[in-house]
Order: C-alpha cells, then sequence, then structure tokens
C-alpha cells in the first residue's frame, strides 16, 4: 500500500497508522509521543512535512484546532504540494448555534468559531479539490481522554449551554472512519461523524454526576428541547463507517483503552 503521512500524529493519527497496511511517518510539535508512534509501527519526525511528501503519498492533516490546520493547508498550497488523497479533521463546530437537522451539506454556522472553520475547509478544498476529503467528528473520546475524564479532573459543569446536543464518537470509530476515507474510490467531499443519538449536555452530565456519586443543581432545571441538533449521518454509513464499534454514547463510562 502506498505511503501515509500524518501531520499531527497524535491520539488519532497513532491509531490510523497503526491500521495503516504500509509505510506511515508520523509529524509531531515534539518528540514526546514518539515512542508511542513507534510502538505503533510509524516512522516519528519533527516539524513539517511539505517538502516529503510526494503526489503518490496519502496524507492525514490532524493537527490540533482548525487554525493549526488552516496554517498547514497554507504552507501545502504555497509550496504547491499534492497527494493522491489528502484527509482533514474538522469539527462539528462548523455547524455553529445552528438546531435542526444539520447534513454534511448544510452551510457554516454564523459564529466566529464556525466562520473560521468554514475558512479553513475552503482553503483545504482549494487546495486538494477532488483527492480531498474533509471528516468533521464530534467530542472524541475514549478511556483516556474525552469529556468525561475532563469532568472527572475538574468535578464542574462546563460553562456551555446545558440543553445544547453534545456531539459524542470514540477515537476507534473515527480512526477507522479516516481509514476508509483514504481508501474509498469516490468518498464524498465531507462527512459528519457522529454516533447517533446523541446526549444533551444535562443529560450527559447527569450520567456523568450519577457515575461518581455527585448531584449539582443546575441539573435540576426544566430542559429545553428548542436548540437540539440532528446530525445526519447517511453518507457515513454508506461510505465510511456501517458498524461503529461503539455505538452508545455511554461507553464513555467503561471504553477499553486503545
Amino acid at each position: 500500500m502506498a505511503r501515509l503521512i500524518i501531520w499531527g500524529a497524535g491520539t488519532l493519527g497513532r491509531l490510523v497508522g497503526a491500521q495503516w497496511h504500509g509505510t506511515v511517518i508520523g509529524y509531531t510539535q515534539s518528540d514526546k509521543r514518539h515512542a508511542a508512534l513507534q510502538a505503533a509501527g510509524i516512522q516519528p519526525r519533527i516539524g513539517d512535512p511539505s517538502d516529503e511528501i510526494t503526489a503518490a503519498d496519502y496524507l492525514l492533516l490532524a493537527l490540533p484546532g482548525h487554525q493549526r490546520q488552516l496554517t498547514a493547508v497554507q504552507i501545502l498550497l504555497a509550496n504547491g504540494v499534492t497527494a493522491a488523497r489528502a484527509v482533514v479533521i474538522s469539527s462539528t463546530g462548523y455547524f455553529g448555534q445552528q438546531s435542526g437537522r444539520v447534513t454534511p451539506h448544510t452551510p457554516p454556522g454564523k459564529t466566529d468559531r464556525a466562520q473560521a472553520i468554514a475558512q479553513m475547509e475552503r482553503t483545504f478544498a482549494h487546495w486538494a479539490g477532488a483527492n480531498g476529503v474533509i471528516l468533521r467528528p464530534g467530542g472524541l473520546y475514549n478511556a483516556e481522554r474525552g469529556p468525561f475524564q475532563a469532568f472527572l479532573r475538574k468535578q464542574q459543569l462546563p460553562d456551555r449551554p446545558l440543553d445544547r446536543t453534545l456531539a459524542l464518537v470514540h477515537y476507534a470509530d473515527v480512526a477507522t472512519a479516516v481509514i476508509q476515507a483514504l481508501r474509498h474510490p469516490n468518498p464524498s467531499p465531507a462527512y459528519n461523524i457522529v454516533t447517533p443519538p446523541c446526549p444533551t449536555r444535562r443529560t450527559f452530565y447527569h450520567a456523568c454526576a450519577d457515575h461518581i456519586g455527585k448531584t449539582f443543581s443546575a441539573l435540576a432545571a426544566e430542559s429545553q428541547t428548542n436548540s437540539l441538533v440532528e446530525y445526519d449521518v447517511a453518507l457515513l454509513r454508506q461510505h465510511l463507517l456501517p458498524h461503529p464499534a461503539y455505538p452508545d454514547w455511554q461507553a464513555i463510562f467503561g471504553t477499553p483503552l486503545c
């Protein structure tokens, strides 16, 4: 199989690289994760891979945050880099504060963050063209990372609306979707990477509080349902992830390490 280059080889990149049948080179900002990458069969590097990527390579852009992703794509564009297939990790934050049904084709939200994510996606699409695939995962989790682990550390509720939908997806399922997006002969330009049904933050943090035996008065207020989001994952199920390994978000309380 062709060579895979991962720019931003963190938790997700390591999982993807471990499943790739061929040479994998993982670029990071420091050598902190290099031992784990080597254990997964990934050749670690530090810095910018734009001088190494060839037109025959496959590329995963998984840098932390949409601003770093944008900067990476701008570098690729400025240097005239091309790839056989490129996948970029975006975010459901693209949809902003919209409610109701959102499909991969729904326009971006109007918040500053949503517009910034949309700018990154437009720049990526301009650079990658038909060889590019945009994946928009919700909140990623496994046994070590995610909103439940953040709650355990802080022992407090986030300062965010409790009756908004909380999009969740396991790292392992996103890694599977990435592999299939890299391999698919005719992928869609964009996919929502979420595992419905999604809880509201109120439902989620109720479950978190129950799990550790605590109560929070803010969770007792009556729920509002006028800001719920339904993520359309039909294309995801058809093309990339027909059967998620973690179909129930409550796996967040006891998912095995990955």
